[in-house]
């Protein structure tokens, strides 16, 4: 494809910051609408729209694919990347702290003490390394990102809305992102439980995207794998920061799959006595 040309985008190609603009200007000097973009690239219109405005981050991967679609010749993931590799977003420093909310670092509040997370340096009260804060995040992440799937599988969404909706969960949960930073910081083991529990999460996206309702055979058919995977995934953690494994019966279950807790599978779940 030939590379596209946008002059008012050059001035913006050494500040990563502005990725959501710059793709913005490719996007419309291609004559590319956000809809078709999305089709091109297989990410909603929704979420490309909050990268353009600056609502969303994007990530590398996106990046990536718009550059193929609109032919810019790599600038776009250059961008991103070059964003990431900031130091005042993924290096740490003493002057910040991080998010384990969001996998990110952030500036500290006036009350609160900072912590220097050298590799080296010890541990207090509170703290988790970079790469478990990074892991932690991503549990989270999957599980926000599948609580909204539910949501939308019990909304009553023409087939269209359901496919978009489904999409900006993940989106709009950071899984993308932070699974990106995980990739990259975390442990062998972890990543690889990880990567498990993401994949399960995607099959109950792809499920919901189809069609499947809650009560339905279809969302139990990828939901119990992904709730067996997530459980693995806090497993991993637990032994990446020296603590020892949890068994199912010492949380009241039979496994960590939930089927013999959930109704709509028609078993429930009786602790023995």
């Amino acid at each position: 494809m030939t590379a596209v040309r946008d002059d008012g985008c050059e001035s913006l190609t050494n500040r990563p910051e502005r990725l959501g603009e710059c793709l913005r200007r490719f996007r419309e000097h291609a004559g590319l609408s956000l809809s078709g973009l999305a089709r091109k690239v297989n990410y909603s219109r929704g979420y490309l729209s909050k990268v353009e405005t600056g609502r969303a981050p994007g990530n590398v991967q996106l990046a990536q694919r718009c550059d193929e679609a609109l032919g810019t010749g790599g600038v776009l993931a250059r961008l991103a990347q070059a964003r990431d590799a900031r130091p005042s977003r993924g290096a740490a420093s003493a002057d910040r702290t991080w998010d384990t909310s969001t996998g990110w670092q952030r500036q500290p509040r006036p009350d609160e003490p900072t912590t220097d997370h050298r590799p080296d340096a010890p541990l207090t009260r509170g703290e988790l390394p970079i790469p478990s804060a990074t892991a932690v995040a991503f549990m989270l992440a999957l599980d926000e990102a599948h609580n909204a799937l539910r949501a939308v599988a019990r909304a009553d969404l023409p087939p269209s809305a359901r496919h978009d909706a489904a999409n900006e969960t993940l989106h709009n949960a950071r899984v993308y992102a932070i699974r990106e930073r995980l990739l990259v910081l975390g442990a062998a083991p972890l990543v690889a439980a990880a990567e498990v529990a993401f994949l399960r999460l995607i099959a109950i996206r792809d499920a919901i995207r189809a069609g499947a309702r809650l009560d339905g055979a279809d969302y139990h058919r990828v939901y119990h794998p992904f709730a067996e995977g997530l459980w693995a995934f806090r497993m991993a953690l637990r032994a990446d920061l020296g603590q020892s494994p949890l068994t199912p019966e010492e949380l009241g279950r039979a496994d960590w799959s939930d089927r013999e807790r959930c109704r709509d599978c028609g078993e429930r779940y009786r602790p023995s006595a």
